[in-house]
């Protein structure tokens, strides 16, 4: 086997850890040599997350589970920054509600609120929803906290509105700032 297609084995060296209904839950990551973290606890599945805010993915115990961004256009609006996650009959979407809130719906019943902060659109942090704070209701089973702490921790919590979000835009394209 060449070691180009050798399967490598990928140490994580710093933790975290969040609170959730079913106890603690503990992230690990790392920011080199690629961006990768791992949500787990408990009695809740694995997750494993690629973080960004335009182009995440995650795993759910090995498996897939395909998200996407609204399809948009140039839409400068918060709403269109909403992100969904398939995962057999449910669907799960991240939807900002300010710049740093945002509420987790399963099939459209709200489960959970984050709020972040905004350390996280620093562009040395490479882990959009870190330090964000996940509260959740009442009626949510293992794979929504697992699906919905892995989602806030890959795209974060909150978006810019269409002002900041121009302004945001224009301070990157320029390199000033």
């Amino acid at each position: 086997m060449s070691p180009l297609t050798r399967r490598r084995t990928v140490r994580l060296s710093q933790h975290r850890t969040a609170e959730s209904p079913f106890g603690p839950i503990q992230i690990d990551y790392d920011r080199w040599p690629s961006v990768v973290a791992r949500v787990h606890g408990a009695g809740i599945p694995v997750v494993t997350v690629v973080p960004g805010r335009d182009h995440g993915a995650m795993t759910l115990n090995g498996h897939h589970v395909p998200t996407k961004e609204r399809d948009r256009g140039w839409d400068p609006r918060r709403k269109a920054r909403t992100r969904t996650a398939l995962l057999g009959d449910r669907g799960y979407e991240l939807r900002p509600v300010s710049l740093r809130r945002a509420e987790l719906r399963r099939n459209g019943v709200l489960i959970a609120e984050a709020r972040g902060g905004l350390r996280s659109y620093s562009p040395v942090r490479p882990i959009p929803g870190l330090g964000a704070r996940v509260t959740w209701s009442h009626g949510v089973d293992p794979t929504d906290v697992a699906v919905g702490q892995a989602m806030v921790l890959a795209f974060g919590a909150g978006a810019p509105g269409a002002v900041l979000g121009v302004l945001l835009f224009w301070v990157d394209d320029t390199g000033t700032g």
